[in-house]
């Protein structure tokens, strides 16, 4: 499913309500082009966040390649978002998308919603073009975690 740019506070909101829908496939399909493997997976900054443990989220591997959800020439982000507590809840993830000197050229978000203590969402996703408006997507060097938040489920 493809999403449009929506405001990290605007984001949370809707989750805590329990109104948005995980964002991604699930599935691994298409030839990889470029694609950096789990062994260099990095996790998330959590800047201020009670409760929610830096891993999270992470990210598996990242590259370019064709893919049957987000088309030839992606940029592909394969995650893992882990609920570390003790009850259910809602999780926004938001990913940067940097250039070669590490300057953020835009940046997408995903959800995983209801998801149990100690369950593991594991999906992709990739940046729609109006997403990275800094310059353009094959200018996409590395992704990095910049926000996870970690709403009680209700």
């Amino acid at each position: 499913m493809r999403r449009g740019r929506v405001p990290v506070a605007v984001v949370g909101l809707v989750v805590a309500a329990g109104l948005v829908a995980g964002c991604g496939a699930a599935e691994d399909t298409g030839t990889a082009k470029g694609i950096r493997a789990g062994a260099d997976a990095r996790p998330g900054t959590v800047p201020g966040a009670d409760g929610v443990s830096p891993r999270d989220a992470r990210i598996l591997e990242s590259g370019f390649e064709d893919h049957a959800t987000w088309g030839p020439g992606s940029y592909v982000v394969r995650y893992e978002i882990t609920n570390g507590g003790k009850d259910a809840a809602h999780y926004f993830v938001g990913f940067e998308f940097l250039d070669a000197d590490g300057d953020v050229l835009g940046s997408t978000g995903v959800t995983a919603d209801g998801l149990g203590p100690g369950r593991t969402k594991r999906g992709d996703t990739a940046p729609l073009a109006s997403e990275i408006e800094n310059g353009p997507l094959k200018s996409i060097a590395d992704v990095r975690v910049s926000t996870v938040e970690r709403m009680p489920a209700r």
